[in-house]
């Protein structure tokens, strides 16, 4: 039997800040919804648009009852937009979806150790 490789056609994706109240302050994600799904959404998503090939299955998370993928967290304190320099990828995602996600809004990935 021949294992048949095809590649992952690029779709549309909106990069999106979430930001949220907790215990303890402000805090923010960046994720990304498929732009087909945020579209046939009751509820709106705004941010930028971005061109991704991304297997599916990556959306484990839910906002507004819409799957997501939440890429990458904020670790400063106070509000998540004054703290443009750290911001960490979520485990299991990878380095490059992430770097790719944060670039329109100026983020950067604080570098990893391991």
């Amino acid at each position: 039997m021949q294992v048949i490789k095809r590649a992952i056609k690029p779709e549309t994706y909106i990069s999106f800040l979430h930001i949220y109240k907790t215990t303890w302050g402000t805090a923010g994600d960046i994720c990304l919804v498929r732009e087909s799904v945020a579209n046939s959404s009751a509820s709106k998503f705004v941010g930028h648009k971005i061109q991704l090939a991304l297997p599916k299955g990556l959306e484990r998370d839910r906002l507004a009852d819409v799957p997501i993928i939440k890429v990458a967290g904020n670790v400063g304190d106070g509000h998540p937009k004054d703290h443009q320099f750290e911001w960490e990828a979520y485990e299991g995602v990878d380095h490059e979806i992430a770097i790719a996600a944060l670039k329109p809004w100026g983020f950067k990935l604080i570098e990893s150790t391991d």
